[in-house]
């Protein structure tokens, strides 16, 4: 595989991580029926947000994002931002399209 491939495969792999702890903390939400997430996009992460995730980074192996203790903390919030604005709508489009019907 070349090393572009694996550069994506990696990032599209921390963007999955980054989504899962914005879920956990409750900025974006999953939908237990069809496992889409949703709810980001919309308005910007307040400050106390990435104060918040600058401290959980910060605790590395024993924090909750031991995936980005090595990252540079560009490289993190950049992750976070991309995987908020990427899971943008007020609900699960599949739930949607069920009860259109």
């Amino acid at each position: 595989m070349g090393g572009a491939k694996n550069a994506m495969l990696e990032h599209e792999g921390n963007v999955a991580l980054a989504t899962a702890y914005l879920v956990q903390r409750g900025n974006l939400e999953r939908c237990e029926a069809h496992d889409e997430v949703f709810g980001g996009g919309y308005w910007d992460l307040e400050s106390d947000f990435w104060k918040f995730s600058m401290a959980d980074r910060n605790r590395g192996e024993n924090g909750p994002v031991p995936w980005a203790a090595e990252m540079e903390a560009k490289e993190f919030t950049d992750l976070l931002k991309e995987a908020y604005d990427t899971h943008s709508g007020d609900g699960c489009g599949r739930c949607a399209k069920i009860m259109a019907e």
